[in-house]
């Protein structure tokens, strides 16, 4: 498979047009798309070929397909930097070429063919950080990058945990403090453990906790705790946590 970009240019263009344009994006390709730019939608990159990558598809329900695919997209691009990796050209390319199909069966594209909906999924819609989590292709490198271990017996546990709900992947992935695959398997860690002692987890535990994180890197430099740091206090939270809501009952 070539890897291709979009320019910024013919992002720009899609992005200022996307209102007229919208229904190309129910089309089976992005053929009527480049059609209207009158000129190539894609640039060859330097980047070597690599295999083809299918992804599955096979769930009535999208998002229950995220963690394989996650896995799929960051085992075949992991040689990907984390600043190319933050290229918007690069994942745009990838959304309007090998995985249209993809993009359109994960988000549901035929039936929520919004303006907001297609920036998102096809583009970066928001800020540096929060687009790199909605992006559909994105996301899942992303998703890989900081939840797969290689010291744990399964590799894809955190990878499998933070895809059970969306909510996770917000609370967790599109803060600040999320950037250093450390502190995101440092927390993730301790909150699979919590679970599997007994302890309530759920979104809003998830989103404390993912507060309490926050207000941990206004005291500490967190890049520079140790992994089994970020694990224990964040283990002592979830225990805080769930103290309080047994008295609440």
């Amino acid at each position: 498979m070539k890897i291709q970009f979009v320019s910024y240019d013919n992002i720009d263009l899609i992005k200022t047009n996307l209102s007229v344009w919208i229904e190309h994006f129910r089309a089976e390709s992005s053929k009527q798309l480049e059609a209207e730019l009158e000129h190539p939608l894609f640039t060859d990159s330097k980047f070597v070929e690599v295999q083809d990558v299918v992804l599955d598809m096979s769930a009535e329900k999208g998002f229950r397909t995220d963690a394989e695919n996650a896995k799929r997209i960051y085992e075949n691009f992991r040689f990907l930097s984390e600043s190319q990796a933050s290229d918007e050209r690069l994942w745009a390319g990838l959304c309007l070429g090998p995985f249209w199909k993809y993009v359109k069966y994960r988000w549901d594209v035929d039936a929520k063919c919004t303006v907001p909906h297609i920036t998102q999924h096809f583009f970066f819609g928001f800020g540096p950080r929060r687009s790199l989590t909605r992006n559909a292709l994105s996301r899942l490198w992303w998703i890989g990058r900081l939840t797969h271990d290689e010291r744990r017996d399964d590799p894809w546990e955190l990878t499998r945990f933070i895809c059970e709900n969306a909510d996770y992947i917000m609370h967790v992935l599109e803060r600040n403090t999320s950037n250093n695959p450390s502190i995101t398997r440092g927390f993730l860690s301790a909150v699979i453990d919590a679970h599997n002692n007994g302890m309530r987890i759920d979104t809003n535990v998830v989103g404390e906790l993912a507060k309490y994180l926050n207000l941990l890197g206004g005291v500490y430099i967190l890049d520079c705790l140790p992994e089994k740091h970020i694990y224990e206090k964040i283990y002592e939270k979830v225990k805080e946590i769930n103290s309080v809501l047994t008295q609440a009952i």
